[in-house]
C-alpha cells in the first residue's frame, strides 16, 4: 500500500492521494467514534464530527479541482482554436 502511495506521489497524482487521505481519515475516525460510542454515547457522537468534516472537505476539494481543470482546459482549447 505504501509503495502505491509513493508511486502516486511520484506520478504527481495529487487528487488521488488527497481522496485516499480523506477516505482513510473518515474510515478510521468513524471506527474510533463507534468504539467510543460503546462506552460514552456523547463522546462518540462528538468524535463523529471528524469524519463528517473530512467527507465534506474531500468533496469540496474534488469539486474545486474539477472547476480548475475545466477552466484550464477551456483556456487551452480557446488558445488552440485562436491559433488556427
Amino acid at each position: 500500500m505504501i509503495k502505491e502511495l509513493i508511486k502516486l506521489y511520484k506520478d504527481r497524482r495529487e487528487l488521488t492521494l488527497l481522496e485516499i487521505t480523506y477516505f482513510t481519515l473518515s474510515v478510521i475516525s468513524f471506527a474510533i467514534a463507534g468504539v467510543l460510542a460503546l462506552f460514552n454515547q456523547a463522546l462518540g457522537l462528538s468524535v463523529l464530527i471528524i469524519p463528517l468534516i473530512a467527507f465534506i472537505a474531500g468533496l469540496m476539494n474534488i469539486v474545486a479541482w474539477a472547476v480548475v481543470r475545466l477552466i484550464i482546459e477551456g483556456l487551452i482549447n480557446r488558445d488552440k482554436t485562436a491559433k488556427k
